[in-house]
């Protein structure tokens, strides 16, 4: 799939060559812009307090399982075949609960992110575009997107991301750090 999308860009490139004279790319890495603009701290905060809030859900559903467990290896000797056999119906009941708990509450916290994200994603992508206008851009491309870079190779002069966090009221970042 990357393979593809990379030969699509590449012949894209080399295609715009051939009907341009002069182009003018440049590059950026919204993650990075993201990281430097003081919203990501806010999302941070609101993602970690959502989270312990789950995780304290999840250690008291937890705990109850964990209690009623003990109760009844205390107690099996004592219990009838019925009362016994309800017992591990209950059991089996609330560590299923608790699983699809579990499940839900990392399903809820991708949500959560992603809600949170989004409308500062649009908001780099509009500063982009409009930078892009602005500044007479013919293409804006991802520096990186993940473990492979998307650009293997180019002048710093091209890099727009400090541009755009300084256009969207964050702190320009040094070259140093948005590599890491």
């Amino acid at each position: 799939m990357k393979i593809k999308f990379f030969a699509f860009a590449f012949g894209l490139l080399l295609w715009a060559g051939h009907t341009k004279a002069q182009m003018k790319i440049g590059y950026t890495n919204p993650d990075v812009i993201l990281a430097a603009l003081p919203e990501a701290k806010t999302i941070e905060a609101e993602l970690k307090t959502y989270g312990t809030q789950l995780e304290n859900e999840l250690q008291n559903k937890r705990k109850e399982l964990q209690t009623k467990f003990e109760n009844y290896q205390k107690n099996v000797n004592d219990m009838t075949p019925a009362i016994r056999e309800s017992r591990e119906k209950e059991l089996q009941t609330l560590n299923q609960a608790l699983q699809e708990f579990q499940e839900k509450a990392q399903n809820d916290m991708q949500v959560k992110q992603a809600q949170l994200l989004q409308p500062v994603y649009e908001k780099i992508q509009k500063a982009i575009d409009d930078l892009a206008k602005a500044e007479n851009y013919d293409y804006i491309i991802v520096a990186d997107a993940g473990q492979m870079p998307i650009i293997l190779y180019a002048k710093e002069e091209y890099d727009i991301t400090n541009k755009i966090i300084t256009k969207l009221g964050g702190t320009p970042i040094k070259k140093e750090e948005a590599k890491k």
